[in-house]
């Protein structure tokens, strides 16, 4: 599931369409709110695990422009300059694979983010659904 699945999800699920029978609109977040929250829990740990492979990943390509890296590595993928410590940062954030699982990690943090912001505005739409059933009863007379 990517972000532009969710984004259609959260279209479809956070309107209130029946303004008539606003108790059914009720019954309804008890649907919502348990996908959303396996969406949230499921993401947190696509998050967790991608950041910990960046961590590995940033490890080896520090050994590699560090020049510590095992021999066989070398033998792969030549690299015969000598960086100094404090360059060894432009070498490793610049690196093609970092790049790219750098960006899959903000992809992931963002539709995480994402999905919270879904799970507040269902907390949210619990409270006009309330709100305004409290407008029909004052409507109506009846406070």
């Amino acid at each position: 599931m990517n972000l532009d699945e969710l984004k259609k999800q959260a279209k479809q699920d956070l309107p209130i369409i029946n303004h008539e029978h606003l108790e059914q609109e009720a019954f309804k977040n008890q649907d919502i709110a348990p996908k959303w929250l396996d969406y949230r829990a499921k993401f947190k740990l696509l998050v967790t695990r991608h950041k910990g492979e960046y961590s590995r990943l940033y490890r080896q390509k520090w050994e590699y422009y560090g020049g510590k890296a095992d021999v066989k590595i070398y033998v792969a993928k030549p690299f015969d300059l000598k960086v100094l410590k404090t360059d060894l940062h432009i070498y490793i954030s610049s690196d093609e694979e970092i790049i790219k699982l750098s960006d899959k990690v903000i992809y992931l943090e963002t539709t995480f983010e994402f999905i919270e912001g879904v799970l507040k505005s269902i907390d949210n739409r619990r409270w006009d659904i309330k709100n305004a059933q409290d407008w029909k009863r004052f409507e109506a007379g009846m406070i």
